[in-house]
C-alpha cells in the first residue's frame, strides 16, 4: 500500500512566474543590460516572432540559435554547448518556445567542473558557473518553464536514446508566460501540447510523490484542461481558452516539477522513438487505461482522483474516453499499432524504471 501523503513531504521552485496576455511585452525589463543568447525554434522567423524578439532585445541580443527541432539532439546540445563556453559572451540565455526549445536552452546554462558537457547527462559532477535563463513557452503543455528537467535525444542508430538532465541549477529564473502566443500554433500541435499537460495533472495524483500543494494544482489543471481544450480544439481564437489552457499547463508543470511521471509516461516513449508520435499524443491515449489500474489501491488517491470530476460520477474512466474522443484521439492499443500483450509487456518492463516506481498500484491487472 503505498503511503498517505500529506505528513512528510517537501516543496520548492524557485522560478519566478509573470503571467498574462501580452507580458512578452516585459521582456526588456526582465533581461535589463545582460548580453542575450536568444534560443527558439524553426518556423519563428516565418510567423514573425524572430522579429519581434529581436525588436523586443536590441543590441543586448549577442548570440542566436534559431533551429531547435521538436527532438533536441544530444550531438547539437553539446557543440553549441562547448562554443558558448568558449566564446563566453553571453549572460543570459532567453528560450522562446515549446518544451523542446526551453529544455534545449536548459542543457547549456551550466558548466562542470570537469568542462565536459557529457558529464552533465553521465554523471554528477558540481557546476562552477551557470548562465540564467528566461524561459518564454509558445505552447501550453510542457511545464518545461518551471521545471529542473531538460529532456535531450540521440537519434544516431537505430535505437533512439532519451536521456534527462535533472539539476536544480537548470531551472528557470523567470517564466514569462503570454498566452497570446499560442494563438498561432497548429490545431494539432495546440491540441497535444493541451494533452501533456493533462497527462502531467494526472499522473501526479496517482504518483507516489504526491503532497498537499502538488494535489490542490492537479486537480485545479485537470479540471480546467478537461473543460477547456475541446473549446479550443473547435474555436482556435478562444483566447479566453487559451489562457486558462495555458495557466493549467503551468500549473500541471509546478506538479512535475516536484512529483515527476509514471506510468502513462512509460507508455509514452516506445511511440516516440518507434512511431515518431508527439509526446502529448503519446502520452494521453492511455491516461483511461491507467487511470483504471490506479484506482482501489489508495482510498486517499481516490479521493483526490474524485474531485476532478466531482464526487457523483459513477464512472470517471469512462468520461476521460469520452474527452479523447472528442479530441480525435483513440484509447485502444491496436490503434497505436500495439497488441493488449505488447502494452502489457512495456508496463512489466517500465514496473521496475523511476516511473514505474513512482506510480501507486505495484500490482496491475493485465
Amino acid at each position: 500500500m503505498p503511503h498517505e501523503t500529506g505528513f512528510d513531504f517537501q516543496h520548492y521552485n524557485p522560478v519566478r512566474t509573470i503571467f498574462g496576455p501580452g507580458s512578452l511585452e516585459h521582456l526588456p525589463e526582465l533581461v535589463g543590460k545582460r548580453r542575450v543568447l536568444l534560443v527558439t525554434f524553426k518556423s519563428a522567423r516565418e510567423i514573425g516572432l524572430l522579429a519581434r524578439l529581436k525588436g523586443l532585445l536590441g543590441d543586448r541580443l549577442v548570440d542566436l540559435i534559431d533551429e531547435v527541432p521538436s527532438r533536441p539532439e544530444l550531438k547539437d546540445v553539446q557543440q553549441a554547448h562547448e562554443r558558448i563556453w568558449r566564446e563566453r559572451r553571453v549572460e543570459l540565455v532567453v528560450a522562446v518556445g515549446g518544451g523542446s526549445v526551453i529544455d534545449y536552452a536548459k542543457a547549456l546554462l551550466c558548466l562542470p567542473e570537469s568542462g565536459h558537457f557529457f558529464d552533465l547527462i553521465t554523471r554528477s559532477t558540481p557546476v562552477v558557473k551557470r548562465l540564467r535563463l528566461i524561459a518564454v513557452p509558445t505552447t501550453a503543455g510542457s511545464g518545461s518553464e518551471v521545471t529542473p528537467f531538460s529532456v535531450l535525444w540521440d537519434t544516431r542508430d537505430a535505437n533512439p536514446t532519451k536521456f534527462t538532465l535533472h539539476q536544480s541549477r537548470i531551472y528557470a529564473e523567470t517564466a514569462l508566460i503570454d498566452p497570446e502566443l499560442t494563438l498561432s500554433l497548429p490545431k494539432l500541435v495546440m491540441r497535444n501540447s493541451g494533452l501533456d499537460a493533462l497527462s502531467h495533472a494526472l499522473e501526479a495524483i496517482w504518483n507516489v510523490n504526491a503532497t498537499p500543494m502538488t494535489d490542490l494544482l492537479a486537480v485545479e489543471a485537470a479540471r480546467t484542461l478537461i473543460a477547456k481544450l475541446p473549446i479550443a480544439w473547435h474555436f482556435q481564437g478562444h483566447i479566453k481558452a487559451r489562457i486558462m489552457i495555458a495557466r493549467a499547463a503551468w500549473q500541471a508543470g509546478l506538479c512535475l516539477a516536484q512529483t515527476r511521471t509514471a506510468l502513462a509516461h512509460a507508455l509514452s516513449y516506445p511511440l516516440t522513438i518507434k512511431q515518431g508520435t508527439p509526446h502529448g499524443l503519446a502520452s494521453s491515449w492511455s491516461l483511461p487505461w491507467v487511470w483504471q489500474q490506479a484506482q482501489n489501491n489508495s482510498a486517499e488517491r481516490d479521493a483526490v482522483l474524485s474531485r476532478i470530476y466531482g464526487p457523483s460520477e459513477t464512472d470517471p474512466v469512462a468520461r476521460l474516453c469520452e474527452l479523447l474522443y472528442k479530441l480525435e484521439v483513440p484509447t485502444e492499443p491496436q490503434a497505436w499499432g500495439l497488441s493488449e500483450s505488447e502494452r502489457a509487456r512495456i508496463v512489466l518492463e517500465h514496473m521496475h524504471n523511476p516511473k514505474g516506481h513512482n506510480f501507486i498500484a505495484k500490482g496491475l491487472r493485465l
